[in-house]
């Protein structure tokens, strides 16, 4: 027995690094891919393939003891995840719909993962930004995790609509003014999917995470009003649990949720302080003089892709040209072989703009 648990603890600390690894690799070339150019990535994720395949080999065999059964479903369970991902990536040459796919397989990969954040180091690390990996060991306020996970789903199973996932940090003060985030997925997406795009970030600096799933395949654009009820219930949970900073609520949205950011944000009375779409379009109805909607100074932080192969790079310019004519608060950032997608790197700059408090401690 002792030389199968041996043997068994040889494999993880040889599996996991490779898993983590391709983990990082198939977020790279989920940044990086584009439609017209399929084989950039299919090169570009082969050497993470064939070592995660490697790993998973000596992994799926093996059995773990009752005591960590648990443990060791949530193990294989990503390495699957994460394999399909790969799979997904390496087919999108010929199927078009493959690199939705490995987005979702990718974040089943990592939903599967996190439970295990504060029970190996390397994992505990993954889940954080670069700048606060370099601790040996686990920070003290991080071990609760184990017994009580932080992320709540709220009728929002993969296969379920119109609930949500939420973050709540267990070590902030629930009496202290705490930022939030209201990330809103793009079209054919899931609240469950975008939480991991900003995930590590929240877990890192300290901020309450809301990522909503919409009742029907994407968001009510011609009735953008029926989606703010939902997301004010979802501010209340949260009221209800911890202090939340009224001067400090984003908005944020990919794609469709983009659009639906500036639907909502720019009208009055909306408890939205910030606004930051990602690669989204101007609803033309906002540019109606008679409404009036774009002379708020409020903060918008806007960005897109060089490459944007669903929305072109020139209707964010003109995006951007509207609003900033009329707010001197827009910061336009594009990004150089960025496609449609969400860019996880433009947080950096984006979290500090939109709160002290999010700025990270190093």
């Amino acid at each position: 027995m002792s030389q199968d648990i041996e043997h068994l603890g040889e494999v993880i600390t040889a599996a996991v690094p490779a898993l983590l690894t391709a983990l990082e690799g198939m977020d790279a070339a989920q940044q990086g891919y584009h439609p017209a150019r399929p084989a950039a990535t299919i090169n570009f994720i082969a050497p993470f393939t064939e070592s995660l395949n490697q790993a998973h080999a000596l992994l799926a065999p093996l059995t773990f003891p009752e005591p960590v059964a648990k443990f060791g479903n949530h193990l294989k369970t990503s390495f699957l995840y994460a394999t399909r991902t790969c799979e997904n990536l390496n087919a999108a040459a010929d199927d078009s719909m493959a690199f939705l796919r490995a987005s979702r397989t990718f974040s089943k990969a990592l939903d599967q993962l996190f439970p295990l954040a504060t029970l190996l180091n390397p994992i505990h690390q993954f889940f954080l930004e670069t700048p606060l990996r370099t601790s040996a060991s686990v920070p003290e306020h991080f071990l609760s995790e184990a017994s009580h996970c932080p992320i709540i789903h709220i009728e929002n199973a993969y296969d379920q609509r119109g609930g949500a996932s939420v973050y709540i940090p267990h070590w902030v003060d629930p009496n202290a003014l705490t930022p939030v985030v209201i990330a809103l997925h793009g079209g054919a997406g899931h609240g469950r999917d975008m939480l991991w795009s900003w995930l590590r970030e929240a877990r890192s600096r300290g901020f309450v995470l809301i990522a909503p799933t919409s009742s029907q395949d994407t968001w009510q654009l011609n009735q953008p009003e029926q989606e703010l009820p939902a997301l004010l219930a979802l501010l209340q949970f949260v009221k209800d649990q911890i202090q939340i900073d009224p001067t400090k609520i984003l908005l944020s949205g990919l794609s469709d949720g983009a659009t639906l950011t500036l639907q909502l944000g720019l009208q009055p009375g909306t408890p939205f302080t910030h606004l930051a779409p990602f690669s989204g379009t101007l609803d033309p109805a906002l540019v109606n003089p008679a409404l009036g909607l774009l002379h708020q100074d409020k903060p918008i932080y806007l960005v897109h892709g060089s490459d944007d192969w669903m929305f072109p790079v020139a209707i964010g310019q003109m995006t951007a040209e509207v609003l900033g004519a009329r707010n001197p608060n827009l910061i336009y950032n594009e990004i150089e072989g960025l496609g449609h997608t969400f860019a996880r790197t433009a947080l950096k700059q984006l979290l500090p703009w939109f709160s002290a408090a999010c700025a990270l401690e190093q």
